[in-house]
């Protein structure tokens, strides 16, 4: 395709406005063309007329403009000094990570984020083009809806184009600075260092110290293993909480055509009494006494006697735990033993299914919590451990409500 095909001169556009001028070889432009707004990008005057610069403006269009993925920028056209691009109206990463750094506190503006990211760089992959200059200058945020474009080619590696431009240090793996062998762990490798400037980055240390190991071939090895271990967490979690509610549900009802009493503490029967509190609603039963057991259970036949510091580590989980869990159930569904089942008015229910739900939310955000605030203890105890508490309370707070409703 001849590029005088694509030949856009300044007098061509409506409106033509610099703005960036800190580029190494090219100079930004914000210029709108037949009423559009478009994103021109110019060799800088110096540069336009080395054969180098040209060549690596073509690499950079031609592979990107037979590319097409929502979180990717798109190309429009090529001229021998510039090329025309996708408009994007919003912030690259680092500008929103320095003027609204609250927004990735949000647990799922992060995931979104993290799952979009990893999409286009999954996308890249499947279609041989390695990105090789990942960074937060690079990955856009569209100011409506706070969607990913990831951007710059200029430094990526096809089969057509093998020779690389350059890199960024600080988030360049060490066979790019080493001049190796790069592959699509290498952009995993830069992955994990974006990962690292989020403010709430520790979610995701796991995945992040997998990412950037030395070793090329202890990170991960496709973009499809971060999503799957990202996403097992967010997917785990509704599915038991659905589980549960429908076996508590069922069981309350079994029981009320019955008329059979089922006993409060039944939920906790082996729980030590002695690890109870005293709350506004009465006993609340805190799984402390068992959880003990629980995590001796989970260990090898065969695992060496542990040292004194794992057992206080262990000790100081289950505190962290009964603590946590209990102040979440004191915000929710502690407000409801004063209720009666089977509600008087069917909207009851739904107030009771938004302050259970609300309470299911808080006790994955401290699985996420301690889960990455104790990586020496199996992340499946403790998601069993948060799993005993939460099933407990929902049905000690069933039984209230169900000998509310009796009287």
């Amino acid at each position: 395709m001849e590029s005088s095909q694509f030949s856009y001169s300044q007098s061509r556009f409506e409106t033509i406005e610099q703005i960036d001028t800190r580029g190494a070889t090219c100079d930004t432009f914000r210029v709108k063309l037949y009423g559009k707004l478009h994103f021109l990008k110019r060799l800088k005057a110096g540069l336009a007329g080395d054969i180098r610069y040209q060549e690596a403006l073509r690499k950079e269009f031609e592979t990107g403009y037979r590319l097409e993925h929502p979180n990717l920028v798109r190309y429009i056209s090529l001229d021998s000094d510039s090329i025309l691009m996708e408009y994007v109206d919003g912030q690259s990463l680092s500008q929103c990570l320095a003027t609204d750094p609250d927004y990735f506190s949000k647990r799922k503006n992060a995931d979104k984020f993290v799952r979009q990211l990893l999409d286009a760089v999954s996308y890249l992959h499947s279609h041989q083009v390695l990105h090789l200059d990942l960074k937060p200058d690079n990955i856009l945020l569209t100011r409506i809806n706070g969607d990913v474009k990831l951007i710059d080619l200029g430094c990526c590696y096809t089969d057509s184009f093998p020779d690389t431009t350059g890199h960024t240090d600080s988030f360049a793996a060490p066979e790019q600075m080493t001049g190796g062998v790069v592959d699509v762990r290498t952009d995993i490798y830069a992955i994990g260092k974006i990962l690292e400037c989020l403010p709430d980055h520790t979610i995701y240390n796991k995945v992040i110290a997998r990412c950037t190991a030395e070793d090329p071939s202890d990170r991960y090895q496709s973009v499809e293993e971060i999503l799957r271990d990202v996403s097992r967490r967010k997917h785990y979690w509704p599915v038991v909480a659905v589980l549960l509610s429908i076996c508590v549900v069922l069981a309350v009802a079994i029981a009320l055509n019955h008329g059979d009493r089922i006993p409060i503490d039944e939920p906790t029967r082996s729980l030590s009494r002695d690890s109870d509190i005293q709350s506004d609603h009465g006993l609340v039963p805190v799984i402390q006494a068992q959880s003990k057991d629980t995590f001796q259970q989970t260990l090898p036949v065969n695992a060496p006697t542990q040292q004194p510091s794992k057992k206080d580590e262990r000790t100081q989980l289950n505190e962290e735990l009964d603590h946590l869990i209990d102040k979440a159930y004191r915000s929710t569904i502690a407000t409801f033993c004063d209720s009666i089942f089977p509600p008087p008015i069917p909207s009851a229910g739904n107030a009771w299914a938004d302050v259970s739900t609300e309470f299911h939310n808080q006790t994955v955000q401290i699985g996420d919590r301690l889960t990455e605030k104790y990586p020496d203890i199996p992340e499946s105890t403790i998601r069993q451990e948060v799993e005993q508490r939460f099933q407990s309370l929902v049905s000690y707070v069933f039984n209230q409500m169900r000998q509310n409703g009796q009287r």
